[in-house]
């Protein structure tokens, strides 16, 4: 994440390329799955959103090995799986615009007070299995079942972004796992237009900008991160908690 402050606002540039936790996508609707597309082939247009899985801590090990970075190395805390971390991401564009004034420090202490009184949670949505048909593969009966996930949680923001949270069965546990992602349409980008009709080439860079109208997005994603499941919770409230003690110093 690259980013630079000026003037109460935050300046956040993208490489116009997918990376990692960065995928170009395109819907007609914002209640529609996306669909990725290569930038380097495929025409920008009005029907492109960026799909950011934005996080909000980093362990010690993921520092030491380079993997992430974060300005705010001296803020470590064990989360709720014991290992070492610190706030990174959105934990650090959250620090970021309190400390330029962006955001009031009350808002923070009035966030903390709000997530400790969470007792419900997205995890606490259940799998179920649906019978479907009996079937016969190659002379061997089979019953035919589905198994339905809760799905996907959309939340529009100020400025036509969208906070999304997807349900995917936890790979070696029972349960389920959410995933939060932070949705861009692609002229939310204050620059756009110079990508507008064409593909991106290597050196392209989108830049959205926090600023008054649109900075309780950060609020917003911190909620949804710490109703996500009792783990996010408690991470979360831990990064307010430094952070509250780092800005009232």
């Amino acid at each position: 994440m690259d980013y630079n402050i000026k003037d109460g606002r935050i300046s956040i540039k993208i490489p116009a390329a997918n990376d990692g936790k960065f995928r170009f996508k395109t819907r007609k609707r914002n209640l529609e799955f996306g669909e990725i597309f290569s930038t380097r082939e495929i025409n920008f247009g009005q029907n492109v959103y960026l799909e950011w899985q934005i996080g909000y801590d980093a362990t010690a090990k993921e520092i030491k090995d380079g993997v992430k970075n974060t300005a705010l190395k001296k803020l470590k805390f064990i989360g709720a799986n014991k290992k070492a971390k610190y706030p990174y991401e959105l934990s650090e564009l959250l620090y970021l615009a309190a400390k330029n004034g962006l955001i009031p420090i009350n808002n923070l202490s009035a966030l903390l007070n709000e997530v400790r009184s969470y007792h419900n949670f997205i995890s606490d949505r259940k799998i179920s299995v649906e019978h479907q048909s009996k079937v016969i593969i190659n002379g061997v009966h089979f019953e035919e079942t589905s198994i339905k996930l809760p799905t996907l949680f959309m939340m529009e923001t100020a400025d036509n972004t969208q906070i999304e949270v997807s349900i995917q069965k936890q790979q070696y546990a029972s349960g389920v796992q959410p995933m939060l992602y932070f949705c861009i349409p692609f002229n939310a980008f204050i620059n756009y237009a110079e990508l507008d009709g064409r593909p991106s080439n290597p050196n392209d860079v989108l830049t959205y900008v926090i600023d008054d109208e649109n900075k309780n997005i950060l609020l917003d994603m911190i909620k949804i991160f710490a109703m996500c499941s009792p783990r996010h919770n408690f991470d979360i409230v831990e990064i307010l908690k430094i952070l509250l003690k780092l800005l009232q110093i």
